[in-house]
């Protein structure tokens, strides 16, 4: 293996491009060597998640043999749980290993026993990847070096993706600090809170978006346009502005007036459809049949959420029709959150979310692609959820002071890490 002394002590990576810079092994090696890198760490503040004692495990794309193995992995780590039921399928796991837009890396001890995986997924019509899944045996967790396992599997996608994923993604358990940690010091950080959104051991959790940039989708491909807000968008917008410098937004407080002869029209000419995918989600629709204009989204019943939405409008009438069929399903199918990523520059819209009961819980620069214009457009995170937050989120420092300025921590015991 090659050794490679990384991550001085000043040094904080804020995107891709840093990341290689800094890991220079990583830049200079071949993508088939990648996995096999070591690493040594320069830092203090990761000593209590990464030790030379530490057994760093081999990491390997998976193969089909492996999907079984990988199956019973998320069923024992999680007992059963784990909400995304593919993970538990080994069917499911061989189509992922056959995907081309998915990638799945198993963790092997020299036994040559699996001890460990991590998944991603290219969306390369959006110039978007999302890394999710990481797992490691429950009586291997305080041996292997699960720190170097997701950076060997993280370099690996970033070189190799470099010039097709300008955005990496992923949603972090705010009861793993040490997923928390890992993701923020190798530059994916946190920039929107997703409460109550997952139930894992039956318990209703909170999520935190952790996000890293190629640099060009800010500085070159970022819509010039300036954002225009909410003044409620602005607590979710400084604490992004403090990160990525993004400039001052303009800042707007429009008076809704819906015509009640427009929605008397179109309520009738609204349906819900609904499609069973597999593994028990489902996609649900609501559309306006005059014109195919539409509300979509994921319903997941193992996490009762429904995420990953889009919608197509011509009036704000629409999305009002729109958006209280989405609140009457979530009250009767008894949801505990739902999201959608709003236009940061289209304050009208933001503005019936809000209220309609939605608030924004994070800014999120160039998340939308824009293929038309080939341009990156800002969204804020606007959500609606159900009860009160998980008590005793176990936190770092980063997210701590996210949920601060967007004053969640009123009534909450958080235990910071």
């Amino acid at each position: 293996m090659v050794s490679s002394s990384i991550i001085q002590q000043s040094q904080s990576i804020l995107s891709i491009n840093q990341f290689l810079n800094i890991y220079q092994d990583i830049y200079k090696t071949d993508l088939d060597k990648i996995l096999s890198l070591d690493f040594e760490f320069d830092r203090g503040d990761i000593k209590n998640y990464t030790s030379f004692s530490k057994i760093l495990p081999i990491i390997e794309i998976a193969k089909k043999e492996d999907a079984e193995v990988v199956s019973n992995l998320y069923k024992e780590s999680y007992n059963g749980t784990y909400p995304y039921k593919q993970m538990e399928d080994a069917n499911s796991i061989i189509d992922l290993i056959d995907s081309p837009n998915d990638h799945l890396f198993v963790f092997r001890l020299n036994t040559n026993e699996i001890i460990g995986a991590f998944s991603s997924h290219l969306e390369l019509d959006k110039k978007r990847g999302l890394m999710h899944g990481f797992v490691i045996k429950k009586e291997y967790r305080k041996i292997i070096d699960s720190l170097k396992a997701f950076l060997g599997s993280s370099a690996y996608l970033w070189k190799k993706y470099q010039k097709e994923i300008f955005i990496w993604y992923g949603e972090i358990r705010t009861d793993e600090s040490t997923a928390q940690f890992a993701t923020s010091l190798f530059g994916l950080k946190p920039i929107a809170f997703l409460p109550n959104k997952d139930i894992f051991f039956n318990k209703v959790e909170s999520d935190i978006l952790h996000v890293i940039y190629n640099q060009k989708a800010l500085l070159k491909y970022r819509k010039k346009q300036q954002p225009q807000i909410l003044r409620q968008v602005l607590n979710s917008y400084v604490y992004t502005n403090n990160r990525f410098k993004l400039g001052l937004p303009i800042v707007k407080n429009p008076i809704i007036e819906l015509n009640q002869a427009r929605l008397d029209m179109l309520k009738s000419h609204i349906t819900i459809n609904i499609k069973e995918l597999e593994h028990g989600i489902e996609e649900i629709i609501i559309l306006n049949e005059l014109n195919k204009n539409f509300y979509k989204f994921l319903y997941n019943p193992y996490s009762k959420n429904f995420e990953k939405s889009s919608y197509k409008i011509e009036s704000l009438e629409e999305l009002y029709l729109f958006l209280e069929n989405l609140l009457k399903l979530f009250k009767e199918w008894n949801i505990n959150y739902a999201e959608s990523y709003v236009s940061a520059y289209n304050v009208e819209e933001q503005k019936l979310f809000y209220n309609l009961g939605f608030r924004a819980r994070g800014y999120v620069p160039a998340w939308e692609y824009n293929s038309k214009d080939n341009i990156f457009e800002d969204r804020i995170v606007f959500n609606y959820f159900k009860g009160n937050v998980f008590r005793n989120m176990r936190l770092i420092s980063e997210v701590e002071e996210l949920i601060n300025i967007l004053n969640e921590q009123k009534d909450q015991d958080l235990q910071v890490i």
